[in-house]
């Protein structure tokens, strides 16, 4: 049996022109921490870059991530970005469920689920964010609030 790796990587958000992600890819490509097989380390750019990103990491071991997706193949869906499209970008997963794309978005529990499922379709690994708020830690409501988030972002699963 293998061991556990440990995965380390960081979402840029909205930060990074094209010019500083190559930049950056440029400067990571040859670190020795990347050869550490207990890490698997993921860098999750803007869309702008997370073509050139997965182009300039390919032959090192760091995963390429987007920051969200649509659960539909394609559509009206005015400034989203699809499955297919990501996979022929070259990344390896995307981030899915934000707190930021939950409070000022309105993304739900079930658009979570339904775009782990369209992620998992294309294989796409979906790297999925559960978080509470401070009010529900108040309440001694923590647990309660994440486990709800995880059963359903899997629930599409176990249906399909």
């Amino acid at each position: 049996m293998s061991a556990r790796r440990f995965w380390v990587g960081t979402s840029w958000k909205m930060n990074k022109t094209l010019a500083e992600a190559e930049a950056f890819c440029d400067a990571i490509g040859g670190a020795a921490a990347l050869d550490d097989p207990r890490l698997q380390p993921f860098v999750i750019p803007p869309f702008t870059a997370v073509r050139e990103v997965a182009r300039r990491l390919a032959a090192t071991p760091v995963k390429v991530g987007a920051q969200n997706m649509h659960w539909a193949d394609q559509g009206a869906w005015t400034g989203e970005i699809s499955p297919p499209m990501l996979v022929e970008c070259g990344i390896d997963l995307v981030e899915l469920g934000h707190s930021e794309r939950r409070t000022h978005f309105g993304e739900t529990d079930a658009m979570v689920g339904r775009k782990t499922a369209a992620a998992l379709r294309h294989g796409l690994t979906p790297l999925i964010c559960v978080g509470e708020h401070e009010a529900d830690k108040r309440a001694g409501r923590a647990d309660e609030v994440l486990a709800a988030q995880v059963r359903a972002a899997l629930e599409p699963i176990r249906e399909g």
